[in-house]
């Protein structure tokens, strides 16, 4: 979704308007109330969109007045709908996820419109659903994350204003890398199934997420680092032994995730996420301006990093929070800048140790699978990094810049306290 949708937008809206002078000049257009109604639900967008909150105003009040003198007090519902739903259906097609939306839409707008986006995709979902779609599990899973089954309340004038604010985001929204089928390719016969073998089994998953769960409520920080410690040595054993299992299978390859990267904070979230990918032979690609990181790898790896970077932004931010508040010589606030160096810190931190980690359970896998296991580790690396590059091929590297050092200490001794991680590679692609 972009310029040239929003040019396409634009023109049929000016074809629609157009009427002939007198006769012999031309057939004459006529505009129904739909048509009308339609532009001025994009006018109150496009004024959302750039902040214009009178011109946002004046245009709803053109949509609701035309539905009054028309007799049809539906019709600004109608319009509103019919919109979104189109303008959506394209942001889908053009790479977003259900639970990608939503998450814009709080980091560009509110969650007022976040919610507004979760009722329009629950809707549209609901009625692809019901032609006898098959829905891939991916989405089917991301579909119930955002589910809400309230109807939007058109007849508030300020829900009106938050679908205009919604329709404002998705027309400027970016095409981003198709990570799973659109919409438009599930009608062409049965979704493939996501691959077992490439999965972290159930009881693998359970018995990590007791372990890191411990991990996150003890108060003793050497407990936790070993509750953590050992969760990573299990997932790391056991995604190389599935690499192992699927090493000649062809038709194994890696694919993208992604998981949402919120402020406050952001950069060292980012940072983090990218310390448990790297160790997980996993790489990730953050783009800062829409709130998300895009985790690249093989699905058992992709199940590890998740798992482990949930875990870890717990326990990172308990321990940023117990450092509690600083101030400099002159008694202002430094806390913002310390926090985002402590977490920079910790993931450096925590990305040498879960690296120690892994290389400490591939050394025991080796004396299992011989010398097999380096040439299947090391295609699966490059794999991952071809993957990357196609979805990404202009891309920056960064090293994020640590502006507080008694953050950055503070950080490093946490990690050293909470005994994890890896390297790292993010940013708008941002490696980091």
């Amino acid at each position: 979704m972009g310029k040239n949708n929003r040019q396409r937008r634009a023109a049929k809206r000016r074809e629609r308007g157009r009427s002939s002078g007198p006769a012999g000049r031309g057939p004459t257009v006529r505009i129904g109330e739909r048509e009308v109604a339609e532009m001025f639900v994009f006018e109150a967008a496009e004024a959302a969109a750039h902040g214009d909150a009178d011109r946002t105003d004046l245009a709803l009040r053109g949509l609701v007045e035309l539905g009054r003198s028309a007799g049809r007090s539906s019709l600004p519902a109608t319009a509103m709908t019919a919109c979104l739903v189109e303008v959506l259906r394209s942001v889908l097609e053009g790479g977003w996820q259900p639970t990608d939306v939503p998450r814009v839409a709080v980091k560009r707008c509110s969650r007022a419109v976040a919610d507004l986006a979760a009722q329009i995709i629950t809707a549209e979902a609901r009625t692809s659903a019901g032609a006898g779609v098959a829905v891939p599990e991916a989405w089917a899973v991301q579909l119930e994350q955002v589910a809400d089954d309230r109807a939007p309340a058109w007849e508030d004038p300020e829900v009106l204003r938050t679908g205009a604010a919604l329709l404002g985001v998705l027309t400027h929204l970016p095409v981003v890398p198709n990570l799973m089928p659109p919409p438009s390719a599930w009608g062409r016969g049965s979704p493939r199934p996501e691959r077992v073998p490439e999965t972290v089994d159930g009881p693998m998953l359970a018995k990590v997420r007791a372990l890191l769960a411990k991990a996150e409520s003890t108060d003793f920080e050497e407990e936790a680092g070993a509750l953590t410690a050992k969760a990573q040595e299990l997932m790391a054993r056991h995604a190389i032994d599935h690499a192992m299992v699927s090493g000649g299978d062809r038709d194994a390859t890696p694919c993208g995730r992604r998981l949402g990267v919120e402020d406050p904070y952001a950069l060292g979230k980012a940072n983090l996420l990218a310390a448990a990918a790297r160790s997980n032979r996993c790489r990730t690609v953050w783009s800062a301006h829409l709130g998300f990181s895009t985790v690249f790898g093989f699905p058992a790896d992709l199940d590890v990093v998740e798992v482990l970077y949930t875990s870890l932004l717990v326990q990172a931010t308990r321990a940023m929070t117990a450092a509690g508040s600083v101030r400099d010589g002159a008694g202002r606030s430094r806390t913002r800048s310390f926090r985002q160096s402590f977490l920079i810190g910790f993931s450096r931190r925590i990305g040498e140790r879960l690296e120690q980690a892994t290389v400490a359970a591939t050394e025991e896998a080796g004396t299992v699978h011989g010398h097999a296991l380096l040439p299947v580790l090391a295609g699966r690396v490059a794999a991952v990094e071809g993957a990357v590059a196609a979805a990404f091929p202009e891309m920056d590297q960064a090293n994020p810049r640590v502006s507080n050092a008694s953050g950055w200490i503070a950080g490093r001794a946490a990690a050293d306290m909470a005994h994890l991680g890896p390297e790292q590679q993010l940013l708008p692609g941002i490696a980091v």
